[in-house]
């Protein structure tokens, strides 16, 4: 066996090693996270429970999902709504050591998978269930099958192609940027084109379209709900525009997605290629197509108005490659990434640590928090609304947030399930329309609106809430204590007679009233 292939078989179970005993690892530990469901989270529960090609805020992959990991488990627990994002992670982290080993050999491809599950990032979303996950490990094997095709003309890896960008546009729309990226690759890369030409970048495409195609029925026939919603995330205001600090944020941000030096090697790297275009390889041109037109876009849409961290997601896997790549090529290098790959194991480490052990630090950040002690809230809420001795039952319990409608149909699944006499969850509108999947699929309706338990997670709305009823009064402040002196702070009010204002311009301005601090 020659030195190549027994480097090569090494590395192999080597990877294969710490892909399966991490991955056991974070399934184990779902059984652990002192973390109820974050709404998003139960949103997407509910969606599982109910089979369609679309949903009002998201495509539906991150809802089959769930619905298959919790048939499987014969359970829906909050390990088994989880189940599916470590096991999407380690698909992205083996789609990533097989390219990794195709451009750059054996043990590069070692360092990128693992160097995959060691990103901070990687370790938050391993613990919880999010489109991100879901489409990273897709976005991965769209990378993968390009790269063959490109090196191969092979049809199959046309088809593979045109399946995972379908599937990626199921999961969410920001893989739609893998055309935008394809186009600058074949712009720069004559073996690129070569690779689409003689109707392979046609059969891609069409796979693609016959894949993603249900959805986009789904959305012509609901007013393209789906995508106005995700087209309303950047949200454009005029009053806003040109925001230094929102541009650092997102930039900076980054550091602590990919990791403190693996974002400095990564600047150090484009940088480099910058002044060096000339001598790049086609592995680095490949990449670094694939890297910068999400980072362009979002940085942009962060400047003159606002972007979260995550939605360049898509980079990561390219932007861990070309770092990998690059560092791997000298020996001061290899010793770098492996620094980089550490720092992360510890940062990763430590976050698991603290929110697992340490509430009252981990509660500090309203990411953490914000999913904490769901179920003793709901628990709290249902005591109250349960039928009392000599009072009338509650015809609904509205909420004027989505976060607790959403928790609150979770958490009270067992005990609907057993029967127990809860009212139906309601949410009010702000609006005269529907601004979310809550709104969309339960608001408050006058003939429910005999007699009504309200929770307010947000008070600035309460006097609002109250014109829209005949009889209101608040009769409780709730609070619930997350850890570390944190608590969550409820309003409990009884609405009778609901009969909702018009939304005309006259509730607006007292809407922007309410906003401003005037009474």
């Amino acid at each position: 066996m020659t030195a190549t292939r027994a480097a090569f078989d090494r590395a192999t179970l080597a990877f294969l090693f710490v892909l399966i005993a991490i991955t056991a690892v974070r399934i184990v530990a779902l059984f652990y996270i002192p973390l109820g469901l974050y709404f998003d989270e139960a949103q997407y529960w509910m969606w599982s429970r109910t089979f369609d090609w679309g949903y009002f805020t998201k495509p539906p992959l991150i809802a089959w999902v769930i619905g298959t990991t919790t048939f499987l488990a014969g359970t829906d627990a909050e390990w088994a709504v989880r189940l599916g994002a470590p096991i999407a992670h380690m698909i992205a982290a083996s789609a990533l050591f097989v390219l990794g080993r195709s451009m750059y050999g054996a043990w590069a491809g070692f360092w990128a998978g693992f160097g995959w599950l060691m990103l901070p990032g990687v370790w938050f979303s391993s613990s919880l269930i999010s489109t991100d996950a879901l489409l990273l490990p897709l976005w991965s094997i769209a990378l993968l099958a390009m790269w063959r095709l490109v090196n191969t003309r092979a049809w199959m890896w046309a088809a593979v192609l045109g399946v995972a960008i379908g599937m990626g546009v199921q999961a969410k729309y920001a893989m739609f940027y893998f055309f935008l990226c394809t186009g600058l690759a074949a712009w720069w890369l004559e073996p690129v084109r070569a690779a689409l030409a003689k109707g392979r970048g046609l059969l891609a495409t069409l796979i693609a379209l016959i894949v993603l195609s249900p959805n986009l029925i789904w959305n012509a026939q609901h007013g393209f709900v789906t995508a106005q919603h995700t087209a309303s995330n950047a949200h454009f205001d005029a009053a806003k525009l040109f925001n230094l600090d929102e541009l650092f944020e997102f930039v900076f941000g980054q550091a602590g997605v990919i990791g403190p030096v693996i974002f400095v090697v990564l600047i150090w790297a484009l940088w480099r290629a910058w002044r060096r275009s000339d001598g790049l390889s086609n592995e680095e041109k490949f990449l670094i197509a694939y890297i910068i037109p999400p980072f362009i876009i979002i940085s942009t849409i962060a400047f003159i108005s606002r972007a979260n961290a995550n939605w360049a997601a898509v980079a990561y896997p390219g932007l861990l490659l070309l770092v990998t790549g690059t560092l791997f090529s000298s020996a001061a290098g290899r010793r770098t990434l492996v620094a980089a790959t550490l720092v992360n194991l510890a940062i990763g480490a430590a976050f698991v640590g603290v929110i697992a052990t340490y509430p009252a630090i981990a509660n500090q950040a309203k990411g953490v928090r914000t999913a904490r002690n769901w179920e003793e809230t709901a628990n709290e809420i249902a005591r109250r609304a349960a039928v009392q001795p000599g009072e009338l039952p509650f015809s609904a319990v509205m909420v004027d947030d989505r976060a607790t409608y959403f928790e609150l149909n979770y958490y009270w699944r067992h005990a609907r399930r057993e029967g127990a006499p809860l009212p139906p969850i309601r949410m009010w509108l702000l609006h005269g329309h529907a601004n979310n999947s809550a709104e969309s699929s339960d608001p408050m309706r006058p003939e429910e609106g005999g007699r009504v338990l309200v929770v307010h997670l947000t008070p600035a709305y309460l006097p609002l809430v109250a014109t829209d009823f005949s009889s209101f009064r608040t009769v409780e402040h709730l609070t619930v204590p997350l850890g570390g002196g944190v608590n969550r702070e409820l309003e409990i009010s009884i609405g009778e007679g609901f009969v909702p204002l018009p939304r005309d311009a006259a509730f607006g301005e007292r809407f922007q009233q309410l906003q401003s601090g005037e009474r």
